[in-house]
């Protein structure tokens, strides 16, 4: 749903009157409902990492402990790295971390060169060590604060500026929690609108993108092993 399309439904659902446009609106109630949706997608956006606001990034490696700012490596709203995904694609190595404050200083204070490379993000940069040669490819995975796009799909951004703007985030959510804000701000009963909607968060939250199975033991792993498989069915002996 597009801005202009959520809007217009939460106000016939209030009974405010259903606005044409939303950007540029002079219109007081309009305009406090699009900061109340602001306000929604911003605290939705954080409550998990969302399947449509995970992102991937790269970096070269640079013969120095700073490999730059995560906004410049994770360019595209950078919120935080999901752990244990950044790899060393150039040695098909792990990178450890992130390391706590503690341990970082703990490792420059001994010494420690190794094996393996840890990484910690301090003062918004990714510092990494032992020092990494120059020219390695590493990849991970990060969730982006920008929870908006354009229609195209193809520009990112945290508010809204035009009224075609889409989300990212489950828009049945929005919706509920467009609702009970808006309630809220009015003064009225939003005491069950927001027990439901919290409700419905967290089911979703549960389901989004796939969850993998969790074994207790090796009889139920889903995992390929090396053996011989014999196929369901007919076969001759």
């Amino acid at each position: 749903m597009s801005l202009l399309t959520i809007v217009q439904y939460v106000c016939g659902r209030t009974g405010v009157p259903v606005p044409s446009t939303i950007i540029g609106t002079t219109d007081q109630q309009v305009l406090q409902m699009l900061r109340l949706l602001e306000e929604e997608g911003n605290d939705l956006s954080q409550r998990g990492p969302w399947e449509g606001l995970i992102n991937e990034a790269s970096l070269t490696t640079a013969a120095t402990v700073s490999q730059g700012a995560m906004t410049t490596i994770a360019s595209n709203g950078f919120r935080y790295i999901l752990n244990d995904t950044i790899w060393d694609r150039t040695n098909r190595l792990p990178i450890a971390g992130p390391l706590d404050a503690p341990s970082w200083q703990g490792e420059k204070a001994l010494g420690i060169t190794g094996p393996r490379y840890r990484y910690r993000i301090r003062g918004g940069l990714l510092i990494v060590s032992p020092t990494p040669t120059a020219g390695y490819s590493w990849y991970f995975e990060y969730v982006t604060k920008n929870w908006i796009s354009n229609a195209a799909g193809n520009a990112y951004k945290q508010y809204f500026t035009v009224d075609s703007d889409l989300i990212l985030i489950p828009e049945e959510l929005v919706l509920m929690g467009l609702r009970w804000r808006w309630k809220k701000e009015k003064g009225l009963d939003y005491a069950d609108d927001f027990n439901t909607y919290e409700m419905q968060v967290k089911n979703a939250l549960g389901r989004d993108g796939g969850k993998a199975v969790l074994c207790m033991d090796s009889v139920g792993s889903r995992e390929v092993r090396p053996g011989i498989f014999v196929p369901a069915g007919s076969w001759s002996l």
